[in-house]
């Protein structure tokens, strides 16, 4: 397997000035693919998700977030860019992951019982992976504003048992961050509308950095 250098966002929720600095980080530097971890949009935009699916010259792998639709889905899958109830290979590494959030009573356009999930991300895990989701797992990069966490056991359990090399995920805004557990590196990108995204190095060993471009956006 050859080192992946990866371009790593979420929750971008429409926002074209976040689309425009993903862009303009993209073809600054060399990257393997552009690895989203859902809210596309906030209730579904389907220009603002074809935009995005042609803004980028190197390969992009998603999920979709709670926010977004079935619709978005549908589009991911016609690029070959989803990696939701799916496992894909890119240059001998494998990407397995699910969208959307867990059953609230916000009733969001795309969530999902947790045992559907685990249960789908069993089938398609394959160890040392890299595991893309849009809710994290229970205690990884997970703690809402009133510090509460809101991730998933059932997702804590999956990567305890496959020990995939890295799992990305967002959906918690106020919890970006990077932090390893039981062989494995969880990170939350942050908000790409806010001006956060990340980048990894994955090899043998992974490297994950945390970047800020908040003074970019226009407050």
């Amino acid at each position: 397997m050859t080192d992946l250098r990866l371009l790593i966002c979420s929750d971008l929720h429409t926002s074209e000035e976040a689309l425009s600095i993903l862009k303009t980080v993209a073809s600054e530097d060399d990257y393997d693919a552009v690895v989203v971890c859902g809210d596309f949009t906030t209730y579904g935009s389907p220009a603002f998700v074809r935009k995005f699916l042609k803004a980028f010259p190197m390969r992009v792998l998603a999920v979709p977030g709670n926010c977004d639709t079935k619709e978005t889905l549908k589009m991911l899958e016609a690029a070959d860019a989803s990696v939701h109830d799916r496992r894909v290979d890119l240059g001998g590494l494998g990407f397995f992951g699910f969208g959307g959030g867990l059953i609230s009573p916000a009733n969001m356009p795309f969530e999902v019982e947790e045992e559907a999930m685990e249960h789908s991300l069993r089938s398609n895990a394959a160890r040392g992976a890299v595991m893309v989701t849009h809710i994290p797992a229970f205690g990884m990069n997970d703690k809402g504003k009133h510090g509460k966490s809101l991730g998933s056991k059932a997702l804590l359990k999956v990567a305890s048992d496959f020990k995939p090399r890295l799992a990305l995920s967002g959906h918690v805004h106020e919890s970006r961050g990077v932090v390893s557990h039981n062989g494995t590196v969880f990170a939350n990108p942050g908000p790409a509308r806010e001006g956060f995204y990340a980048t990894a190095e994955v090899g043998q060993k992974v490297h994950v950095e945390l970047v800020d471009r908040s003074s970019n956006l226009n407050h």
